[in-house]
């Protein structure tokens, strides 16, 4: 059986939302619902929860030259190590 839900959400918000999800193929309900049943699953909330940001612009910028040298190197015919990418991370940033 399915039932109606009544939530409040800032105009602003739900048309970012609607604008997004219709990019998705998704419509407003489909997205709620399949949110609801992640957080089921997860038995929790399904996105980390927290007051501090561990990421920002630099790290960003770092993965993604990373990435593109990465990329670089592929299409040269040599393959980059990432973990030397990701010690620099952890060192820098503790991630």
């Amino acid at each position: 059986m399915k039932v109606n839900m009544n939530i409040k959400v800032d105009t602003e918000v739900r048309d970012q939302a609607k604008l997004l999800f219709g990019q998705l193929g998704l419509d407003m309900t489909t997205a709620v619902n399949m949110f609801l049943l992640a957080a089921i699953r997860e038995k929790g909330m399904p996105f980390r929860l927290t007051t501090v940001s561990r990421y920002d612009d630099e790290i960003d910028k770092i993965i993604a030259a990373k990435l593109r040298k990465a990329e670089e190197q592929e299409q040269a015919g040599k393959l980059s190590d990432f973990s030397e990418a990701m010690s620099e991370l952890k060192s820098k940033y503790g991630i």
